[in-house]
């Protein structure tokens, strides 16, 4: 996906909302009382409750929340996928 592509959905100002969320991810995942379906649900409500806090209450605002948590979950994925093909590979398993 190209970055002019990005711009268009995800404001500039929020892009540095995503690597916050992702790191938060993994460490609910991390943590073991909590649920692994709780983490997309806190990142969530904290990608709008921080977009709410920038652009003020506006709808723009909780579409940015949920885009952004997206994107934390995709990236997360991306890594996590990344990581488990460089392992296989290492193995020696294709």
């Amino acid at each position: 996906m190209e970055i002019i592509i990005l711009e268009n959905y995800i404001y500039p100002e929020s892009v540095i909302i995503i690597p916050v969320l992702y790191l938060l991810g993994l460490f609910l995942n991390r943590t073991p009382k909590v649920p692994p379906w709780v983490t997309p649900w806190v990142q969530v409500v904290l990608g709008i409750a921080f977009c709410i806090g920038y652009y003020g209450f506006i709808i723009e605002a909780v579409i940015q929340g949920i885009l952004v948590a997206g994107a934390a979950a995709i990236v997360k994925d991306l890594f996590h996928k990344a990581n488990y093909l460089t392992k296989r590979d290492q193995n020696g398993k294709e």
